[in-house]
C-alpha cells in the first residue's frame, strides 16, 4: 500500500518532477533529474559556518563608538534581517511540502538548517553588542520597521495555499523567495559593510551569511522558478503577476531604505544611490530567472554593489552565479571537474 513514505508504484527517480511527481519516497543522489540541486547541496555543505566562529569580543566597544545615527542603522537593519531569517525558515517547510522532487526536497531542507544559524547568528551578534532585546524588539516601536516586515510576510503568505496547489502558485510563490534573497537581504548587508571596520564582528558575520544568500539560496529558488516554468504550462498572466511581485518588492526595500537614510544619514548614502542599487539587483534577478529587466538603472555597478560583491569573493568563491558551475568551493578550496 503506497503513502508519502514508501510508494513502490512511484515515478522512477529520474522521472521525480518539481511539481506533480509522485515519489517512490527514496532520495538518490547519485542520480538527480536536475543537476543543480546536488550541485548547491554540496556547496551549502562545504559552506557550513558557526556564530562561534566569528570574533565578537569587540563588539560592544566597537558599537558603542559608532555616533547616534550609525547606531540606528546598525540595530533597525539586524532587525530587519534577523526577521527575514525568520520568517524564510518558516516559509521553506511550507513550500517543500508543495516540491514533489525528493532531492530537490533535501537541498530545501539544508537551506531550512542554514537560515535557522543565521538567526542563532543574529542571536550571538546582538547579545555581544549588548542590545539583544532592543533590536528583537524594535518592530512594536517603529513603525517602518512593522510595515516592512507585514508587506513581505504578506508576499510570502499569498500563494501558499497548501490545500490547494498548483504549479502557478508554486511559482508565485518561488518568486516572493527570490525578492528575499535578491533584494531584501541586500541593502542591509551593504549598510553593515558601509560602516565596515568599525564594527569587524558585525561586518564578519554578514560575509558568512552573504555567501548563503547569494551563492546558495538565491540560484537555488532562481533554478527553481526556471524548472517550474519550463516543465508547467505556465500562463502569460502569471508571469505578469511575477513582474507585479517584483515591482512591489523594489517598492518595499526603497521605502525602508529611504526612511532609514533620511532619518539617520550617514555619510556616502543618498536616494539616488539606493534606488539605482535596488534596481539594478531587480533588473539582475529578473534577466537571471529568463524574464526581462524592468527598472531604470544603471549600467555600472554602484557603490553598495560594489562593496557586497568585494565581501561576497571571500574564501576566493569561484562559481558561475546562478548555473552554479563551480570550481572551488568557498571553505575548503575542494575543486571538482563535474559541475
Amino acid at each position: 500500500m503506497a503513502n508519502k513514505y514508501f510508494n513502490p508504484n512511484g515515478d522512477a527517480i529520474l522521472d521525480e518532477k518539481l511539481y506533480g511527481s509522485h515519489p517512490s519516497g527514496f532520495v538518490d543522489f547519485n542520480r538527480p533529474k536536475y543537476k543543480w540541486s546536488v550541485n548547491l547541496y554540496d556547496l551549502m555543505n562545504a559552506n557550513t559556518w558557526f556564530p562561534s566562529e566569528v570574533n565578537t569580543a569587540n563588539e560592544k566597544k566597537a558599537f558603542d563608538a559608532l555616533s547616534d545615527n550609525e547606531k540606528e542603522i546598525y540595530k533597525l537593519t539586524f532587525a530587519q534581517l534577523s526577521f527575514n531569517d525568520s520568517a524564510q525558515e518558516e516559509y521553506l517547510s511550507d513550500f517543500r511540502s508543495l516540491a514533489t522532487n525528493k532531492l530537490v526536497k533535501s537541498t530545501l531542507t539544508l537551506q531550512m538548517m542554514q537560515e535557522v544559524n543565521h538567526s542563532k547568528s543574529y542571536a550571538v551578534l546582538l547579545d555581544a553588542a549588548g542590545n539583544s532585546s532592543e533590536v528583537f524588539d524594535l518592530y512594536k516601536t517603529n513603525d517602518a520597521l512593522r510595515r516592512k516586515n507585514e508587506r513581505i510576510a504578506d508576499q510570502f503568505a499569498r500563494y501558499i495555499s497548501l490545500g490547494e496547489n498548483s504549479a502557478d502558485k508554486m511559482l508565485l510563490s518561488a518568486m516572493a523567495s527570490v525578492n528575499l534573497e535578491g533584494i531584501y537581504f541586500l541593502l542591509g548587508f551593504s549598510y553593515i559593510y558601509v560602516l565596515g571596520d568599525k564594527v569587524p564582528g558585525a561586518r564578519d558575520m554578514i560575509k558568512f551569511i552573504s555567501r548563503d544568500e547569494l551563492n546558495t539560496h538565491l540560484p537555488l529558488f532562481a533554478n527553481i522558478f526556471k524548472t517550474l516554468q519550463k516543465e508547467n504550462k505556465i500562463d502569460s498572466k502569471v508571469i505578469d503577476k511575477t513582474y507585479e511581485m517584483i515591482q512591489e518588492a523594489v517598492d518595499i526595500e526603497l521605502e525602508y531604505g529611504k526612511y532609514l537614510i533620511n532619518n539617520f544619514p550617514i555619510m556616502g548614502l543618498h536616494e539616488e544611490l539606493i534606488t539605482n542599487t535596488v534596481h539594478n539587483y531587480a533588473n539582475d534577478r529578473l534577466r537571471k530567472i529568463g524574464l526581462e529587466p524592468i527598472f531604470a538603472g544603471t549600467a555600472d555597478e554602484t557603490y553598495l554593489q560594489k562593496l557586497v560583491s568585494k565581501h561576497l569573493a571571500m574564501n576566493d568563491v569561484k562559481q558561475n552565479f546562478f548555473e552554479t558551475n563551480v570550481t572551488n568551493y568557498a571553505k575548503n578550496s575542494i575543486s571538482f571537474d563535474d559541475f
